[in-house]
């Protein structure tokens, strides 16, 4: 008589039964040896997840089926669970990894175990997976100074970005607490990540300090790799060649710089990233990494150049961008305010972009690897930049054509200050609009008055 609780054991006698098998005939069907068949039913012998998996075909089920009952059924057993871990994150069966960690996380001897299963993970491509192990290694971590809780806590950062930027400051007001507890090398890519960060949620501050500490500390081992007196002892090699930290460091605080107009300061760091005679290595991945940041110097220095007022800079800079499709659109947010601040003339370059600015507002793609949301408010910004060019030069019908895109564009991400700057503006110029432009502008109104969107009187 076949037990009536619910195990694998017990839905496998189940299926015997029903189908009239014999452990021998299911033995050939499943491709398992039928003494570790019979040992399983009768409680002597676990499965390996391999064997599970064999019956769970033969049985006609989905794969990973049995999983929950796997998990419930097993010890603490890493030998089992390891690659049942491993496997469940094949599956996407990631309740299943959190039952099995809970099942051995008490046993330090299998922390580093999971930590290692969790980098496997990681390195594959399985975030989702890979970051429930840090976070119960993490929690579960004894050595409040660790690195292995250092490196978990960078994993879980790192893992759990995503569009959210209140989410993302709160990960980052987090992760902050613990970059100085990891190893060296793997700090200058924690510090990156971390300035890279702040920088998509406007944090300058913050963003300049751990910038100038990659720049430290990326110095300082640079420094100690190629001292003739040092320690037999290997350097400490990051990811990516250490000189290359360096000249990021100085890049991003170049940026910043230019981000709060201080544009003499921001050429300053453009020559630290630019001058690169005291860089000893000479490969060939050392070369390509030079050849990018001096293609970077030369496009800053022209953008630079050009919201310092040098006008004479404006066309080599636009030919400079016109080969470099994912970089257009974010040199003309700079181009145009340029432009407005020292009234020089962009029609012609308006003109030549303008369907891939309307492409842009049809798709609503992100713009290059920048953070999507600071972009979208930038290209609202810059729709509006445009009209008020426009405007500012006597075009109304364009200019205005370009606030009510912008308009319509910040209503849908929400961007509120753009939306009051942009009706201020409509207000300004609504005697001189066409009756078709005050009937778009009556109907984004009225969308905005159901939203409760603040607006214009």
């Amino acid at each position: 008589m076949v037990p009536t609780d619910r195990t694998i054991s017990t839905e496998l006698l189940r299926y015997l039964e029903k189908e009239k098998l014999s452990i021998s005939s299911f033995a050939i069907k499943s491709g398992i040896n039928s003494g570790t068949l019979s040992r399983f039913i009768n409680g002597n012998q676990p499965l390996s997840v391999s064997s599970l998996d064999l019956i769970t075909k033969a049985m006609n089920l989905g794969e990973g089926y049995f999983y929950s009952l796997y998990v419930n059924e097993s010890t603490p057993n890493w030998r089992r669970l390891g690659p049942f871990i491993m496997r469940c994150a094949e599956l996407g069966k990631f309740y299943c990894i959190d039952q099995a960690v809970d099942l051995i996380i008490d046993n330090p001897a299998y922390s580093s175990l999971l930590f290692d299963s969790a980098e496997a993970l990681f390195h594959k491509g399985n975030r989702e997976a890979a970051l429930i192990i840090y976070k119960k290694v993490a929690e579960n971590e004894k050595h409040q100074h660790a690195e292995r809780l250092g490196l978990c806590q960078y994993r879980i950062f790192t893992c759990s970005l995503n569009s959210d930027q209140e989410h993302n400051l709160n990960c980052t007001i987090q992760f902050e607490a613990y970059v100085k507890r990891l190893p060296e090398g793997v700090q200058l890519d924690a510090l990156k990540d971390l300035t890279n960060t702040l920088l998509s949620l406007n944090k300058r501050n913050k963003a300049k300090y751990y910038a100038q500490e990659m720049g430290r500390i990326s110095r300082m081992l640079y420094g100690q790799k190629h001292n003739k007196n040092r320690s037999h002892r290997k350097p400490i090699e990051p990811a990516k060649p250490l000189f290359g930290y360096i000249l990021y460091s100085d890049l991003l605080l170049g940026s910043i710089a230019a981000d709060n107009n201080d544009y003499d300061q921001a050429l300053y760091y453009l020559s630290c990233y630019e001058d690169q005679s005291w860089i000893i290595e000479s490969d060939e991945t050392a070369e390509r990494t030079k050849e990018q940041f001096q293609e970077w110097a030369r496009g800053n220095r022209y953008l630079y150049e050009l919201m310092k007022g040098n006008i004479e800079v404006l066309e080599p800079y636009i030919e400079y961008i016109s080969s470099r499709e994912n970089e257009i659109l974010r040199a003309l947010f700079k181009v145009i305010q340029a432009a407005n601040m020292y009234h020089f003339e962009i029609d012609e370059y308006l003109e030549r972009f303008e369907n891939l600015i309307r492409d842009h507002l049809k798709r609503r793609e992100p713009v290059g690897s920048y953070n999507e949301q600071l972009i979208d408010d930038r290209f609202a910004k810059f729709l509006t930049d445009v009209g008020m060019y426009y405007i500012r030069k006597g075009n109304i019908k364009k200019g205005s054509k370009y606030i009510l895109d912008s308009l319509e564009f910040s209503y849908t991400i929400n961007f509120e200050i753009n939306i009051v700057r942009c009706c201020t503006t409509m207000e300004h110029i609504q005697s001189k609009l066409s009756h078709v432009d005050l009937e778009r502008y009556a109907a984004i109104r009225d969308k905005l008055k159901v939203s409760g969107t603040l607006i214009h009187p």
